[in-house]
């Protein structure tokens, strides 16, 4: 999981050969603020086998290269895959999460599969008994109809078919628990406070002034906004952002969404003094400034991500207030960055045409352009590239269907990663619980159970106990600054030793 400052799935073919390397679905958080409208089963329990697998924690005895781990094989992405290493034997091993009913497994083998294997049930993780096994597997999908209790499935295969390892597409567990009933559905409407734009919808000027004027000193209020601009062009726009709010292009990349004119942060409500300008964000959008430079004057928790700002960007606040400290990532500036009084600042994985002075430190790490290391004075601390990072999910439109794209991580990144084609994955909409409304920490984590992510919409929710994260490659995705508040001493979020 992510926890960054301020804070859909293609299906490609199977590739001929088992030598193609697969990266599997990784998932992070970003936006751990949150909304909810509580679940009703429109239908009577029903004791069908129900897939047990999908998105649960996953182990294995090795993995081919780190494309190819073991949570691709529960991921439900059939082009992507657990790989094993050159030898026998090889395990894969599936938790359940809690005992179930077992009646099916189903096989997804890659090229590469296993003629003998045997499948094994066990309660605790300790005690195994035999469900399944051959010594003829044909390859291919395998269905295999079987019968037992587990919590934990583990399929071991021993005789190789090719001199390649194991490669599983799709490892597939079904089968009812005591507790099945009507399955939570994904997907689903993003509530009343996700306002949607295009080119031709009426008066979007009046529309944001509106919500601006609402939430402009509204810092510790209810209000929560998400505003999604759709992709083209969008003239003669000056959008103010004020407190929980998030403007966002719904673009896979910011230059299809562009809006001539400005996304602005000022401080006009607390008299010049921008230390107070929290909690508000701006993403994946073109900005082509009216008078050249754009203003964000910004105090922390209030990022600035996958932007092109075709001009300058102003950091500071009309008359040059005190500001105190934010974020860029994934940006492009054309311009030169002006700090003026803000005192600290975070830049990583962008391009900027200049940066003119600092105040106490400014931190760039794989940004091109940037002011060479210089620390104390001037307060620049430098570096080449950035490590080890991965941008937050977000959404995006792929035709007239929502999605969220999961970037893939990056190593020694410099500059920004949407030149060319994005590198990551899409996951459909129907692959998430829209939290909304209403919502109890009970349904939400029994969507996490169920193998859904997690998608809250803007709105604050009161949790009476953990959402817990316990799953592997979980996407928790907030928007417009969706707030979680913990009642009663319970810990809000926990996340659980897990990959991804």
């Amino acid at each position: 999981m992510y926890a960054l400052p301020g804070s859909p799935l293609f299906h490609r073919p199977p590739p001929a050969s088992p030598r193609r390397r697969r990266a599997g679905v990784l998932a992070a958080v970003a936006g751990l603020l949150l909304s909810l409208l509580a679940f009703i089963p429109a239908a009577p329990a029903s004791a069908a086998a129900a897939l047990l697998s999908q998105g649960k924690p996953v182990t294995a005895s090795s993995q081919e290269n780190s494309g190819t781990s073991a949570a691709g094989a529960v991921d439900g992405d059939n082009g992507t895959r657990w790989a094993s290493a050159f030898s026998d034997p090889q395990w894969i091993k599936v938790d359940l999460g809690e005992s179930a009913s077992v009646s099916q497994i189903v096989l997804k083998w890659e090229a590469a599969y296993a003629k003998g294997y045997k499948i094994e049930f066990s309660t605790d993780n300790n005690t195994w008994s035999q469900a399944y096994s051959t010594t003829t597997g044909p390859g291919g999908t395998e269905t295999l109809n079987v019968s037992g209790t587990a919590r934990y499935v583990r399929l071991t295969g021993t005789t190789r078919a090719t001199q390649y390892g194991y490669s599983l597409w799709e490892f597939q567990v079904f089968g009812t628990t005591g507790g099945s009933g009507p399955q939570l559905p994904g997907g689903g409407d993003l509530g009343p406070n996700v306002k949607v734009y295009d080119p031709s919808t009426p008066d979007i000027q009046g529309k944001v002034d509106a919500i601006f004027n609402q939430q402009e000193s509204a810092q510790f209020g209810q209000g929560r906004y998400q505003l999604l601009f759709k992709p083209g062009t969008y003239n003669n726009l000056n959008v103010q952002l004020g407190f929980y709010t998030s403007i966002s292009g719904t673009g896979l990349k910011p230059d299809d969404t562009t809006i001539n004119g400005d996304v602005t942060v000022d401080a006009g409500w607390f008299n010049g003094n921008a230390t107070q300008n929290f909690w508000r964000s701006a993403e994946n959008l073109a900005l082509n400034p009216v008078n050249g430079t754009d203003r964000w004057a910004v105090a922390q928790a209030a990022p600035f991500r996958r932007m092109h700002v075709k001009g300058g960007l102003n950091l500071a606040p009309n008359g040059y207030g005190w500001a105190s400290g934010g974020y860029i990532a994934d940006s492009k500036i054309d311009g030169t960055v002006g700090p003026y009084s803000q005192q600290q600042w975070y830049t990583r994985d962008s391009s900027v045409g200049g940066w003119t002075n600092g105040v106490w430190n400014m931190v760039f790490s794989g940004v091109e352009g940037a002011p060479g290391q210089s620390f104390p004075n001037p307060p620049y601390t430098t570096l080449n590239t950035t490590p080890v990072s991965r941008e937050k999910p977000f959404l995006y439109l792929d035709g007239n269907e929502y999605k969220v794209f999961v970037p893939a991580k990056r190593t020694n990144a410099r500059g920004v990663s949407w030149n060319g084609t994005p590198q990551g994955e899409s996951l459909p909409l129907s692959k998430f619980y829209v939290v909304k409304p209403g919502a109890t920490a009970e349904t939400i984590n029994t969507a996490v159970k169920q193998g859904l992510h997690l998608l809250f919409t803007p709105g604050v929710y009161h949790v009476n106990q953990s959402i817990n994260i316990d799953r592997a490659n979980t996407v928790v995705l907030g928007l417009g600054y969706a707030t979680i508040v913990p009642d009663n001493g319970v810990t809000a979020m926990k996340v659980g030793d897990v990959d991804g």
